[in-house]
């Protein structure tokens, strides 16, 4: 087959989106139909440059889902100009998390599409979360007067530009329906310490910054702001639930709760 510049896009695309994109996921950054997304996507898993699961794999998951194949790899290396030998690439999905990782790309798709429409609010970077993976930070922190130590490792980081701030954000991808008694210990302690932490800055060149947390319902909502309250979290952890979510909402709608105020608020507060 000859690939076509969308071809090579949505391999491309298929990399940074830490290597995994479902079907809706595809046609919402490439088409507008859903047939002519079904040929093209055919034609490079028949030619190599995609993959995806077997009939097997495919009934445990909710939609189709692709990753790059060994010719789609070795296009995306020679864009960058890098040896496939050298490139690193996600040869297949993380299975026990596959659900988690598309929600994580469906925020981030949210989040283009919104700042797309603001002309106020641009997305200037997003770190994925293999990346973390990859390179972890540690950082010691106290509870109940015992030292502990984590590797933080966020759903996603991204920085939005203002024009007159820079605002920076970890994101945290909570899909469990039970409550977390644990959350404050393993989420809130290790989450502040890190954004006052030496790593954070050597990392992002700062030390501000915001974690958020989505989640799946309201009274696991609920629980995490109990846990949160219990710290001065000082309004560096937000909350919502998936179902708030949306381009239209995401930047300047009040869908996010912070344990400190009664009132919801927006993400990004301009005059």
């Amino acid at each position: 087959m000859r690939l076509t510049e969308r071809d090579r896009r949505i391999l491309e695309a298929v990399h940074a989106y830490d290597g995994l994109l479902s079907f809706s996921q595809i046609q919402r950054l490439f088409f507008t139909g859903k047939s002519q997304t079904e040929l093209r996507l055919r034609l490079l898993y028949q030619h190599r440059y995609l993959s995806r699961p077997d009939e097997n794999q495919r009934r445990r998951l909710s939609e189709m889902v692709y990753w790059l194949d060994k010719k789609g790899a070795e296009t995306v290396a020679s864009l960058n100009g890098t040896p496939l030998s050298e490139f690193v690439w996600r040869g297949e999905p993380r299975w026990f998390q596959i659900e988690h990782d598309l929600a994580v790309n469906d925020f981030r798709l949210n989040l283009m599409e919104a700042c797309q429409k603001d002309p106020q609010i641009k997305l200037e970077t997003w770190i994925p979360e293999g990346e973390f993976w990859a390179y972890p930070d540690k950082v010691t922190y106290s509870f109940q007067d015992k030292k502990m130590t984590r590797n933080i490792r966020p759903d996603g980081y991204f920085m939005l530009n203002t024009g007159e701030h820079r605002i920076r954000y970890l994101l945290e991808i909570d899909r469990s329906t039970e409550d977390n008694p644990r959350f404050h210990r393993e989420k809130i302690l290790p989450g502040l310490a890190y954004l006052k932490s030496q790593a954070y800055e050597e990392r992002f060149g700062h030390r501000s910054g915001r974690w958020l947390v989505v989640t799946t319902g309201e009274r696991r909502l609920a629980n995490m702001l109990s846990q949160a309250e219990r710290t001065k979290t000082n309004g560096l952890f937000y909350f919502t639930t998936f179902d708030k979510i949306s381009p239209a909402t995401l930047l300047r709608i009040p869908i996010w709760q912070r344990a400190d105020r009664k009132e919801k608020v927006p993400l990004v507060f301009l005059d």
